[in-house]
């Protein structure tokens, strides 16, 4: 085995180097070592043997065309080859984060559902990013995602894997995770695989069980090879398939999810079933793609809102009435912002985003907003707090331009041109 000691210097592709301070920790791969770096701390992860020369061609050229987006704890420089071996340098992820595997455990819980989908769209976008790049990641599981209980914000680690789509460095993925196909050992990793892991991560988030770990699992007297490939294999049956219930979760052993199937929206349950299928377990051109769980997400978020009686979050539905999912008092129902493929009811409190507005992929940049009337506290207008002048036009036919920082009554049937690409309607 190849380690390295206190003191060592490691020299970079670059011509660059850092200094070995301690050892972090060690797994499969390789070692993580604690290394100065031009008097800061980085991490750098050392291989126990060499990989081939692709494996080595391949983590530089990622190196060289960095991170797809923030979210990736990305490899920074490539050492050159020494002690038979080599590594790459990356950021160290800071305090405050804790696996996905911490929360499914109970070891961690997420502040609020804000939090959880705000973890999802991030994991969803950053996934998005690397596959329009043309690459793959290839082995994404519970160990790869360290997410903030707090804010929902992920950092994804272990990025030396991700390769072009259709290229494979030798990895094949974790069990529970990958794809039918590969547990099959028909395919190797690819985009539509990634596809498939990305909906089993969604689905841990949410529901804190895995898809396919259900009655069966608990039938299995061992977790051997054929087990394996009967639970997550081509056989795999979906734990909340409306058509098939024989692999149901069971009371007392999956609790979270038997709790929580309920709790959240139609149309995400309905996503679910549907890259859950047979039809897409045995066909990968029928999985979720990221960018549609992007859009589905998007609308999500819309849809949590604080229940006026109790202040906890509740998910409405923008087309019928209600009732809060914590103290079951009847909501309103709201008016709602139909807005291209997003209907945002507009209840108080709501934000409407960037990616809501206009064509642009900001998820984070807050549009507008409903506020309460600063004369008539009774009542609820929308503020434009973007920097765009908004063009209203009433029922009647007048219009009224709503500049920034200014505001707008609710009127039923008011057209709002929020840009030059996108005008919402408000309706019932």
């Amino acid at each position: 085995m190849s380690e390295l000691s206190k003191g060592t210097k490691v020299k970079f592709t670059n011509g660059s180097s850092c200094t070995i301070k301690k050892e972090l920790g060690r797994g499969g791969q390789g070692i993580v070592y604690l290394v100065d770096f031009n008097g800061n701390d980085y991490a750098l992860k050392w291989y126990h043997v060499p990989y081939p020369d692709a494996f080595y061609t391949n983590l530089k050229k990622n190196t060289e065309a960095g991170a797809p987006s923030e979210s990736f704890i990305w490899p920074l420089a490539v050492t050159e080859r020494q002690n038979e071996s080599y590594g790459y340098m990356m950021k160290l992820r800071p305090q405050g984060y804790y696996e996905l595997g911490a929360f499914m455990l109970a070891k961690v819980k997420f502040a609020n559902v804000d939090a959880v989908i705000a973890a999802a769209l991030q994991i969803c976008t950053s996934f998005q990013k690397l596959h329009i790049r043309g690459l793959s990641y290839q082995d994404m599981n519970d160990g790869n995602f360290f997410i903030n209980p707090q804010t929902g914000h992920v950092l994804i680690c272990d990025n030396d894997n991700v390769s072009p789509n259709g290229v494979n460095m030798g990895i094949a993925g974790k069990v529970g995770f990958m794809a039918p196909e590969i547990v099959e050992r028909e395919a190797l990793p690819s985009r539509p695989t990634d596809y498939f892991s990305l909906a089993v991560t969604l689905f841990l988030l949410f529901y804190m069980n895995k898809p396919f770990e259900g009655q069966f699992a608990t039938q299995a007297p061992c977790m051997n090879e054929d087990a394996e490939r009967k639970l997550n294999g081509k056989e795999a049956i979906f734990i909340m398939d409306p058509t098939n219930p024989k692999n149901r979760p069971v009371p007392g052993m999956h609790k979270n999810v038997i709790r929580r199937w309920g709790y959240y929206p139609d149309i995400l349950k309905n996503e679910f079933i549907k890259t859950f299928s047979h039809e897409a377990i045995i066909d990968p051109s029928k999985r979720t793609m990221d960018r549609t769980w992007e859009h589905l997400l998007i609308q999500l978020r819309s849809l949590c809102v604080t229940c006026p009686f109790c202040g906890k979050k509740t998910f409405v539905n923008g087309e019928t009435a209600t009732n809060c999912q914590d103290c079951g008092k009847p909501l309103t129902k709201p008016a709602n912002l139909k807005c291209g493929k997003y209907i945002i009811p507009l209840v108080p409190g709501q934000k409407i985003y960037k990616c809501q507005v206009t064509n642009e992929e900001d998820h984070d940049t807050v549009m507008g907003e409903v506020v309460r009337n600063k004369i008539d506290p009774k009542k609820w207008g929308f503020s434009n707090k973007s920097q765009l002048t908004w063009t209203v036009t009433l029922p009647n036919g007048d219009v009224h331009n709503v500049d920034p920082g200014q505001g707008m009554p609710l009127a039923m049937g008011a057209k709002i041109r929020f840009s030059k690409d996108v005008t919402g309607e408000i309706m019932k």
